[in-house]
């Protein structure tokens, strides 16, 4: 029971500092690849857990299923980014979409580990916290449920030549590598 309510406070507490902070949304060009950060969050059990509007999709993995299956497997398999190995050309952006129900976090690292939600963390096996790209604020990541960012490569961009870690710092084993090629 301690560990739930740890849990409902830590993410609650994340979703509230996520859901307060702007995230630019700009519109994909038709070309443009897309990245999309997924969920299963069925809202009446999330909610029940999280409060309202933790989950704000039409899932249908309950809260205690996702809990269970991260003790079990050390991930939500539901929860994932898709794809999780993108290519793209220096010069290009990728389009990145929350389909999902809950928020979740688009952030650059430097290598992979633990976010700031630590029964997540725990539950998933990342007990060694994420390393930031240098620059990167991971609360200003944030991807609402049904909101979309851009990640740009080349001069000003996010995205550099060669290979782009991405983790979920809320979720930390939703993980991508963006690769940017130089033409």
């Amino acid at each position: 029971m301690f560990h739930r309510r740890l849990f409902a406070f830590g993410l609650g507490i994340t979703l509230a500092l996520g859901l307060s902070l702007a995230v630019p949304l700009t519109s994909a060009a038709s070309d443009q690849q897309v990245l999309e950060l997924r969920d299963d969050c069925d809202p009446a059990t999330f909610n029940a857990v999280l409060g309202p509007g933790g989950c704000i999709g039409s899932g249908t993995t309950t809260f205690s299923d996702f809990i269970a299956e991260l003790q079990q497997d050390k991930v939500a398999s539901d929860w994932v980014f898709d794809p999780d190995q993108v290519t793209i050309h220096l010069g290009d952006s990728l389009a990145v979409q929350n389909t999902g129900g809950e928020t979740h976090t688009f952030t650059k690292v430097t290598s992979f580990g633990g976010g700031f939600v630590p029964v997540l963390n725990l539950l998933s096996g990342n007990l060694v916290p994420a390393v930031p790209a240098p620059g990167v604020n991971p609360l200003a990541t944030f991807v609402p449920a049904g909101g979309h960012t851009t990640a740009s490569s080349g001069p000003g961009g996010i995205l550099g030549p060669g290979q782009n870690l991405f983790e979920c710092f809320i979720h930390p084993w939703m993980r991508a590598v963006v690769t940017v090629e130089a033409d």
